[in-house]
């Protein structure tokens, strides 16, 4: 089995845009669901248990995603989870 090759820091810096744009679009701060939404589910409502882990990230990177996150109104826990599910929703498709 082939290793898959990972992108070079250029090239997801050369994507960043596009990339930004499509979360922009697809999950900004008008885009409600349970990933953005703040405070306790109401009553009766069925979600899913997270689990807290521990990730070592680079400061940058977490001060960047922060202020994004901020100006988008979310916390920047649901702009990593947001992150991550479309990292790995490509994933399972390609």
């Amino acid at each position: 089995m082939k290793k898959a090759k990972l992108p070079t820091v250029a090239e997801l810096e050369a994507n960043f845009d596009k990339e930004a744009a499509w979360a922009e679009a697809n999950y900004g701060p008008h885009v409600r669901g349970r990933i953005t939404g703040r405070g306790r589910p109401r009553k009766g409502v069925e979600i899913e248990p997270t689990v807290p882990h521990s990730i070592r990230i680079q400061p940058s990177l977490w001060g960047a995603v922060k202020v994004i996150a901020k100006n988008l109104g979310i916390s920047t826990n649901a702009a990593f989870q947001i992150a991550v599910s479309e990292w790995a929703e490509k994933r399972k498709a390609g």
